[in-house]
């Protein structure tokens, strides 16, 4: 019985490690409108979800689950974008539609979008 319980535990287990792993690459573009322009990604982001547009959550000042697909242990969602006064190369960048973006410096609550930016969500893996 002992032995039976360890399976269905380890099953249980590796499901919950495997759990997000079909939706690693996942990307959410964010292209605000100018009357943004000033405010932080979370309140345009916020704007989506009240618009019925986008689903979200933040969880102590993360992004813990976009549209639905949550953080794991192993697998998160990044912030990329191409405004170089908030984001780092070094930090890891990706090509999208043709352009490479840079890793965000910053959260969704804390990065003020800056006029004409693009802000990409990638579900990743680690």
């Amino acid at each position: 019985m002992k032995k039976i319980v360890a399976l269905i535990l380890c099953v249980v287990f590796a499901c919950a490690l495997l759990c997000g792993c079909d939706n690693v690459g996942k990307t959410v573009v964010l292209k605000p409108q100018d009357d943004f322009v000033g405010k932080t990604l979370s309140e345009f982001m916020q704007s989506e979800k009240d618009q019925g547009k986008l689903d979200f959550v933040i969880e102590n000042s993360m992004v813990v689950s976009i549209d639905g697909v949550k953080n794991t242990t192993n697998t998160y969602w990044m912030l990329y974008t191409d405004d170089a006064a908030n984001s780092n190369d070094a930090w890891g960048t990706i090509e999208y539609d043709g352009k490479t973006y840079a890793s965000a410096t910053l959260g969704a609550e804390s990065l003020v979008i800056a006029s004409g930016r693009t802000y990409i969500w990638v579900f990743t893996k680690f």
